[in-house]
């Protein structure tokens, strides 16, 4: 029964109950029910406004959250680009102070994005899961179909969000 109705049934029972009341008992009857209507609005009203408060709550922290996104998403080519100097550096076999100089870089920065809420998302071993891996390529594999068997290109979340899936390359069987 919508509230309407049962207002107005309310409503019918209370004049049914004036009618048998004197006038002093009618006046105090109708004060009554006034006020349990106005209560019940009341009510709705309070819980309508504290329901509206933690929603604007829930979506401010959602949006500090996630409001360098943008800015995350331009720095991970520049992660990228430290781990292929260091590979570089590696086979090049570079000075080992040039080699611990790049990783000390690397590690702060990826600190940084973590202390952010960045994370990477693992790959290589696991199975294949479309909602945070790119498919570029199948490959025939000795072992399972469907395990990823080279990484080409790390992804991260963001708090748990995909701001960028890993381009994996999975194993078919021959």
């Amino acid at each position: 029964m919508t509230d309407k109705k049962k207002s107005a049934k309310k409503h019918e029972e209370m004049q049914a109950v004036k009618k048998e009341l004197p006038p002093d008992k009618k006046e105090t009857t109708l004060l009554k029910e006034q006020l349990e209507e106005t209560k019940n609005k009341y009510l709705r009203c309070l819980a309508d406004f504290d329901n509206y408060k933690k929603r604007s709550a829930m979506e401010r922290e959602q949006f500090v959250q996630f409001a360098n996104e943008g800015i995350v998403a331009e720095l991970l080519p520049v992660l990228d680009g430290f781990n292929r100097a260091t590979e570089a550096a590696e086979k090049m076999q570079a000075g080992e102070e040039m080699l611990k100089g790049l990783a000390l870089v690397k590690k702060q920065f990826e600190d940084a994005l973590k202390k952010h809420g960045v994370a990477e998302i693992p790959a290589l071993g696991q199975a294949y899961d479309p909602n945070v891996h790119e498919a570029i390529m199948q490959q025939e594999h000795d072992g399972p179909e469907g395990i990823i068997i080279e990484e080409a290109q790390k992804g991260y979340t963001l708090h748990g969000r995909v701001i960028r899936p890993s381009m994996v390359i999975v194993s078919k069987k021959k």
